[in-house]
C-alpha cells in the first residue's frame, strides 16, 4: 500500500509518524514545499535566548500533544506558563481584566462592580443579560462571536473585554468568525440556561474543587488555543477554574498509540540547547495552563523526523502541483520548488537578516535543528537549509492508493481545479499577523512590568493588538538580566503587516510599544516574523461548508483525507489530534 502525505508541519509530520509505525509494511511518502519541516513552528537561539517566532506553546489540556511529546522521548523538557495578571489598555489607560471571570464572561458580581474597565452604563447593560433570552441563530444553527455577545452584554463589553480575548485566537473580524466553529459550548450554555450570564453563574456553581465543571470547562474548549497571536493571553481568564490534574504518565517509548511496536529508539536528549536551557533555568513552575519545551516547540518537529520509521520518506523542497484521481489510483504530480509552504511571503531566515537593531553589535543566529539531517530519494540536507532539496523523480506522476492532505486552504487552489466541490476550500479568507521580539537590559529598563501581558482594545489608534512579557510568562527562555516583550501587529483592515518591510515593521513595534507601556528603553535586538495570510478564518458557515466538502470528498474520491488548520481546529493539539484520529481510522478500515 503507497500513501503520499502532503504539507510538512506537525499535522502531516504527525499521520507520517504513526501511520508508518502502525503499517510498517507500506510505503509513505511526504512532500513539503518549504525547504524546512514544521510550517509555522519556528524556533530561533539568540545568543543565550530562545525566541519562537510563530506559536510558543500549546494547551495543556488538550492532551493529544502532550502525548505525542513524551512518545518521542521529550516529556522531561516540558513546562508550564508562569501566571499573573493580565491587562488590558483601552485608549491611554492600562485596566485589570476583571476577576471571577470566564473569557470575559462575569460570573462574580463584586470583581466586576469594581473593574474601572467598564464603565458603569456598561456594567449595567451587561447585567441585562440574566433577562436576555436566546439568540435567535441561522439556519445553521451558527452566529458570529460579535453579534452573538454584542446582543447578551453590550458593545462595551464586546470592545473592551471579549474582543480583545477572544478574535485574537484567529486574528479576524469577531462580527465575522462563526461561534459554532469556535466556541460552539457557548451556545449550548446558552440554550441549556437562557443567557450567558445566567449559564455561566450555574456552572460556575458546580465547582468542585478540583476545577471547573464539564459545563464551563466546555465552554471554552473549542476555541483558547494558543497561536501566532494574543490567544494565550487568555489564560488567567481559565486558570482559577482549571482543574490542577496530575501529569499524565510517560508514554511507553517503545509503542504508539496503536498499539504498534516501533522500530527507533527514543529522541536523546544530548543536544547543546536541551543541555544549555536545562541547566540555566531548569523548569518553570507547574502553574500555568499552556505547555512549552525548553528547547522550543521546533525540537517537537527536529525529534519527529529523528525518530520517523524507515518506511517513511520525507522531502523538502517539493511541490505536488497536481493531484488526479485516475482508475483507483492518485497520480500525483512533484516538481522541486523552493517556495514557502503556507504561502506565507515571508520566513524566519530571510527576516533575520534585515530586522531594527538599537546597537551596532550583531546578533548570532542558530537554529536549534540545524545538526538534524532529511533523508531524500538522492540526497541528504540540512533541515535548517535556504535551498530546497534536490528530488529526483521520475517524469511520470507518483501513484497512491492514499493520500492526506494537510496544508493551508490556499494551496487547494493547485488541485481539483475543475471541481466545484473543493470551493470552499479554496474561498476560505486568510488573515495576516505579524510577530515583533524585542530584548532588554533588566537594568536601565524603564518600564513598570505588570504580570503576564496585556491585550489591546480594537478601537485603540494602534496596529499592535497585544503584547506578552516572555520573562515572567516563560522564564526559561530568557537570561535573568533580560526582558523580552513578544508584540503582535495586524488588525482586520490595518494592511500595515502586508506592506511594510521588516525594518519599518521592528521600528513602528518598538514605537508603538513605548508609548503604549509608558518606558523610553530601547532594544538591544528586535526579531520580526510576518505570517502573511496563513490563519484560515472560521467565519460563520464555516462548519456547514467543511461538511459539504467532506460529504463530497467521500463520494467522489476514495481514500483522499483532508485534515489540518483548515478543518477542526487551528491549535498545535487540534492537528495532533486530526492526524491521530484519521491514522487509527486507515488503520481500522483496512484491517475490518
Amino acid at each position: 500500500m503507497n500513501v503520499t502525505i502532503v504539507g510538512g508541519g506537525l499535522t502531516g509530520l504527525t499521520a507520517a509518524y504513526y501511520l508508518g509505525h502502525a503499517k510498517p509494511d507500506w510505503t509513505i511518502t511526504l512532500y513539503e514545499q518549504a525547504p524546512r519541516f514544521g510550517g509555522k513552528i519556528q524556533t530561533q537561539r539568540v545568543d543565550d535566548f530562545v525566541v519562537e517566532l510563530g506559536p510558543d506553546s500549546y494547551l495543556g489540556r488538550k492532551t493529544e500533544m502532550t502525548d505525542l511529546v513524551y512518545d518521542l522521548g521529550l516529556g522531561d523538557t516540558l513546562v508550564s506558563n508562569e501566571t499573573g495578571q493580565a491587562f488590558v489598555y483601552d485608549k491611554g489607560s492600562i485596566h485589570p481584566i476583571p476577576g471571577g471571570s470566564i473569557m470575559g464572561i462575569p460570573t462574580e458580581m463584586m470583581p466586576f462592580v469594581k473593574a474601572t474597565l467598564i464603565s458603569w452604563p456598561g456594567k449595567l447593560r451587561a447585567g441585562l443579560d440574566y433577562f436576555k433570552k436566546p439568540y435567535q441563530l441561522d439556519k445553521n444553527g451558527d452566529v458570529s462571536i460579535g453579534h452573538f455577545f454584542q446582543y447578551h452584554l453590550g458593545q462595551e463589553m464586546m470592545d473592551k473585554l471579549i474582543e480583545p480575548l477572544l478574535a485574537g485566537i484567529y486574528g479576524g473580524d469577531i462580527y465575522k468568525i462563526s461561534l459554532l466553529s469556535t466556541f460552539p459550548h457557548f451556545i449550548q450554555v446558552e440554550q441549556k440556561y437562557g443567557n450567558m450570564v445566567k449559564g455561566m453563574m450555574a456552572a460556575k456553581m458546580g465547582h468542585s474543587k478540583a476545577g471547573v465543571t464539564k459545563a464551563a470547562k466546555g465552554a471554552v474548549a473549542e476555541g483558547d488555543v494558543p497561536r501566532a497571536g494574543k490567544g494565550t493571553m487568555t489564560d488567567r481568564q481559565f486558570e482559577s477554574h482549571e482543574a490542577k490534574s496530575s501529569q499524565t504518565a510517560s508514554m511507553n517509548n517503545s509503542s504508539n498509540s496503536s498499539g504498534h511496536a516501533t522500530n527507533t529508539s527514543p529522541h536523546r536528549q544530548t543536544s547543546k540547547v536541551q543541555a544549555d536551557m536545562a541547566s540555566r533555568k531548569g523548569t518553570a513552575a507547574q502553574s500555568g495552563m499552556f505547555r512549552q519545551l525548553t528547547g522550543g516547540l521546533e525540537s517537537v518537529i527536529t525529534a519527529i523526523v529523528e525518530a520517523m520509521p524507515s518506511n517513511v520518506h520525507l522531502h523538502t523542497g517539493t511541490l505536488v502541483s497536481n493531484i488526479r484521481y485516475v482508475e483507483g489510483m492518485y497520480a500525483i504530480d512533484v516538481v522541486k520548488s523552493g517556495n514557502d509552504a503556507c504561502g506565507c511571503e515571508a520566513n524566519a531566515s530571510a527576516n533575520f537578516n534585515s530586522n531594527f537593531k538599537s546597537n551596532s553589535n550583531s546578533i548570532k543566529t542558530d537554529s536549534i535543528n540545524a545538526d538534524n539531517r532529511v533523508e531524500t530519494s538522492n540526497s541528504t540536507t540540512d533541515l535548517a537549509t535556504d535551498s530546497a532539496t534536490e528530488v529526483l523523480l521520475d517524469k511520470a506522476p507518483a501513484m497512491a492508493d492514499h493520500v492526506i492532505i494537510s496544508t493551508p486552504p490556499a494551496t487547494y487552489n493547485q488541485w481539483f481545479k475543475d471541481d466545484e466541490g473543493f470551493d470552499f476550500l479554496r474561498s476560505m479568507e486568510q488573515s495576516s499577523c505579524a510577530i515583533a521580539i524585542m530584548a532588554f537590559d533588566k537594568a536601565t529598563f524603564d518600564g513598570d512590568l505588570k504580570g503576564s501581558g496585556l491585550l489591546i482594545t480594537r478601537n485603540t489608534d494602534t496596529p499592535l493588538t497585544a503584547c506578552t512579557i516572555l520573562n515572567q510568562k516563560w522564564p526559561q527562555t530568557t537570561p535573568d538580566d533580560k526582558i523580552v516583550l513578544r508584540v503582535f501587529i495586524g488588525k482586520p483592515g490595518n494592511d500595515v503587516v502586508e506592506h511594510l518591510n521588516d525594518k519599518e515593521l521592528s521600528e513602528l513595534a518598538v514605537k508603538e510599544i513605548q508609548r503604549i507601556m509608558n518606558f523610553a528603553a530601547q532594544p538591544e535586538w528586535v526579531r520580526i516574523n510576518r505570517l502573511i495570510h496563513c490563519m484560515p478564518q472560521y467565519n460563520v458557515g464555516h462548519r456547514a461548508g467543511i461538511t459539504a466538502v467532506r460529504k463530497h470528498v467521500a463520494k467522489h474520491y476514495p481514500n483522499l483525507h483532508l485534515i489540518g488548520t483548515p478543518f477542526d481546529g487551528i491549535g498545535i493539539p487540534d492537528g495532533v489530534k486530526q492526524a491521530k484520529e484519521l491514522v487509527q481510522s486507515i488503520v481500522d478500515s483496512n484491517e475490518s
